[in-house]
């Protein structure tokens, strides 16, 4: 007799989408949130969760995000962490640094930025994010302007 080894996955609850942002909404400041979010509007500040977060083909989000799952069919600019996996579209487009242990990247997505592979749990999410180097110019006495 065959063990079905499927059986403990059929017993897990489905996340539950708990918010959908449709093409045409547009928040500015920091978003948080539980379970899953699609995202399709535009975004202007942070995103935290421990959950899921879609991002729609015409979803877009200016500044970092930090959730668990990232599936990304829009544009992130910002640093991203995701501390389970992240999977880019082929019209995913990420301008930043990408922190997370699973990058599944499909042909077409663009990066513009630093892949970082960390373990689970290896460091807190907030820590990993840096914000975006500024340019210095340095003239010949060493003050700096910029």
């Amino acid at each position: 007799m065959r063990k079905n080894t499927n059986m403990k996955f059929r017993n897990l609850k489905a996340p539950q989408v708990r918010g959908f942002l449709d093409l045409g909404t547009e928040i500015v400041g920091d978003l948080r949130f539980s379970d899953v979010l699609h995202l399709h509007g535009r975004l202007k500040g942070g995103i935290f969760s421990e959950g899921e977060l879609v991002i729609g083909e015409h979803g877009l989000v200016e500044g970092n995000v930090e959730v668990a799952v990232l599936t990304l069919g829009g544009t992130i600019t910002g640093n991203v962490v995701a501390t389970e996996k992240i999977h880019l579209l082929s019209t995913g487009r990420v301008q930043g640094d990408i922190f997370t242990p699973i990058l599944k990247v499909d042909e077409g997505a663009m990066l513009e930025g630093v892949v970082n592979t960390i373990r689970p749990n290896e460091k807190e999410p907030s820590t990993l994010i840096r914000e975006p180097k500024s340019s210095i110019l340095a003239d010949t006495n060493g003050v700096h302007t910029g």
